[in-house]
């Protein structure tokens, strides 16, 4: 299959994530390609054949304000985990629904249904199959601030 899944800009990404982290929220491409080796969180997603075709993923930054606004868990909790490297369970669960809803960015009325089917924290824990494939698609990186949070990073690839 040949279809080119969406690459989304700040204007779709930014209505997106306002639904979920509501007004005040900034989206900015950052103009950088996106390095998902370097990401804390990867998530995956698959065609209806079960193919990976995508991924999003995000730095812990973004996994520690994203997961923590969306439980309205203290910002001081971010702001360890990010000092500390590591997101909590809670964070990662709700930054696996946040990945999940934008899977919406990434199709079109020409697209196939997309899955996320598996997050995983680091790209050394994704499936060589996937993760090859994925080092070399075209994608997005973004800057998002989370209002009361903080400032991270998410990227989109897709095939």
């Amino acid at each position: 299959m040949d279809t080119q899944y969406n690459i989304p800009g700040d204007r779709e990404t930014l209505g997106v994530l306002s639904m979920l982290y509501g007004d005040g929220l900034v989206v900015k491409k950052t103009g950088e390609e996106p390095n998902i080796e370097g990401e804390s969180l990867v998530g995956l997603f698959a065609d209806p054949d079960g193919k990976t075709v995508a991924a999003c993923t995000c730095d812990i930054p973004f996994a520690a304000y994203g997961g923590a606004a969306l439980s309205m868990m203290p910002k001081g909790g971010a702001e360890d985990a990010v000092e500390e490297g590591e997101v909590s369970k809670i964070m990662q669960e709700n930054i696996y629904e946040v990945m999940n809803i934008c899977s919406r960015l990434l199709m079109n009325d020409s697209t196939p249904h997309l899955k996320l089917t598996e997050m995983y924290e680091g790209l050394d824990k994704v499936p060589s199959e996937s993760s090859e494939v994925l080092k070399t698609c075209p994608g997005v990186k973004f800057e998002v601030e989370i209002p009361n949070y903080g400032k991270g990073h998410l990227s989109i690839v897709t095939l």
